[in-house]
């Protein structure tokens, strides 16, 4: 907090004594590797689409058989599932039924649901995916939590699930093939994890929770590195012109005693932090006195698709209605993955991989975390050793989670008795494989593999080899 006022103070400081000039926006290429090349970047309408992308998905191939994935991209069922719900969307033929009692995975015999990382407008996940009058689906159900997709006897069809609601959704001029030929082809590989819902295991937890019995796989070992420390100086200059768009010497520079670079110009200012992160701050131009989320984000999805060094991995993770003096607008923040898997990071003064302040179709800030997987004699490879289970995890952590949920609570055993085991086990949220950044190195870091519990209000990062705990928030 003391870095960025004492940043902000300079551009105030610096920025008042410049000529005004209009904003311009540059191109600035999606990749490390061709950071001073020419590239062409993707349009807004594809980033967007992009950042808006399940965190898991859950494949059931029968009542016996299931398997949960993280990478919506690998086979291609969140692109063709996607591309089918885009026609839902649009559709003026299809049938609408609202489940009072939502959508029951566990009874369903042939079913894909895709989890959202948070709760998304469904118009807002409409305009994304292209469709340019939406129909009344938006309305029956405002925000989506989980889409389903339902291919078991009968017509296939959609679930919207969001905020306690369901809505069923058919359309039988919809063709599912392809969404069917790439789940067969899973299917047939057997080369997959297999996850039962976590009521089953433990019958005192709550549905909807799957977790796997056995893990027969090793994930890949992963190093990371700044990319920012590792720059040089005429880089950075570099960096701050094309940013900017003006030369470096129009530009005044500061370089501070911790090793931070910033750069000022006009109502800009770009700042290199010594902690790896890139920051920039631009002061409102125009007054914004009603929000608008959906330009917020299109906005948002241009300014990363042309400002970060990459938008590979990243998607989005929160939103958050922000006020600046008269004008309204959203904090966003990113999260990204690495081959696939989720990554936290421990670095608890950088919660997030990327923050924006965006204000309809102005961005007052952009914070990130310029983190990148290298290549070097030991990636690639796989450990040796066998993934515990997220069962065998939480057996292990009963005790840990016992205690935990008796400090959130407020209970004690003496008054649970009994109930004591449900009460625990009924409060895990979430359970998710993901990697742990310590972020403690510029250089070669490897990252942790671990399980994430989210339970009684706070996130805990297990070794997924060992069992300990690494990390909690």
């Amino acid at each position: 907090m003391k870095e960025r006022l004492k940043t902000i103070l300079l551009f105030l400081l610096v920025g008042s004594s410049l000529y005004m000039t209009q904003k311009l926006w540059i191109q600035f290429p999606t990749s490390v590797t061709g950071f001073f090349q020419p590239e062409a970047s993707y349009s807004s309408s594809y980033l967007l689409s992009d950042m808006i992308i399940p965190n898991k998905y859950l494949i059931i191939f029968g009542q016996d058989s299931m398997t949960m994935m993280y990478d919506a991209n690998k086979y291609g069922l969140w692109n063709s599932s996607r591309d089918a719900a885009a026609k839902v969307l649009s559709s003026s033929t299809l049938r609408m039924e609202e489940l009072e009692q939502g959508y029951d995975t566990t009874s369903a015999e042939r079913a894909i649901v895709f989890y959202m990382p948070e709760k998304l407008s469904t118009y807002i996940a409409a305009k994304a995916w292209n469709v340019n009058e939406p129909n009344s689906i938006t309305d029956a159900i405002p925000y989506i939590e989980s889409i389903t997709v339902s291919l078991g006897t009968g017509d296939p069809f959609f679930v919207f699930s969001g905020e306690g609601k369901a809505l069923k959704v058919r359309d039988t001029s919809i063709d599912f093939s392809q969404i069917i030929q790439e789940m067969n082809s899973i299917e047939d590989q057997k080369g997959y994890d297999y996850y039962y819902s976590m009521s089953d295991i433990f019958d005192t937890a709550k549905q909807g929770i799957y977790i796997p019995y056995e893990i027969n796989q090793s994930l890949p070992v992963v190093y990371v590195s700044n990319s920012i420390p590792l720059m040089t100086q005429e880089q950075k200059d570099q960096f701050a012109e094309r940013f900017l768009e003006q030369r470096i010497d129009y530009i005044r520079q500061i370089t501070e005693s911790n090793g931070s670079n910033i750069y000022i110009y006009n109502n800009q200012v770009l700042k290199f932090n010594s902690n790896g992160t890139v920051e920039y701050f631009s002061s409102l131009q125009d007054k914004v006195e009603d929000r608008n989320l959906y330009l917020s984000l299109v906005t948002a999805a241009d300014f990363i698709d042309r400002k970060a060094f990459t938008a590979s991995g990243m998607y989005l993770a929160s939103t958050t209605e922000i006020e600046d003096e008269d004008s309204v607008g959203y904090r966003l923040t990113f999260r990204y993955r690495i081959r696939g898997l989720p990554v936290l990071l421990g670095n608890r003064e950088i919660p997030e991989y990327a923050e924006i302040e965006v204000f309809n179709n102005q961005v007052r800030s952009y914070k990130q975390l310029f983190r990148m997987e290298v290549d070097n004699e030991f990636a690639q490879t796989f450990s040796s050793r066998r993934i515990l289970s997220s069962f065998d995890v939480i057996d292990k952590n009963y005790a840990f989670l016992e205690r935990k949920y008796l400090q959130y609570s407020g209970n004690t055993k003496e008054s649970l008795g009994d109930q004591l085991l449900r009460e625990v086990l009924g409060s895990i949220e979430d359970v998710t494989i993901s990697y742990y950044d310590p972020n403690l190195k510029d250089q070669d870091e490897r990252l942790i593999e671990i399980w994430q519990i989210r339970a009684y209000g706070r996130l805990y990062a297990f070794n997924a080899y060992t069992g300990t705990l690494v990390f909690e928030r």
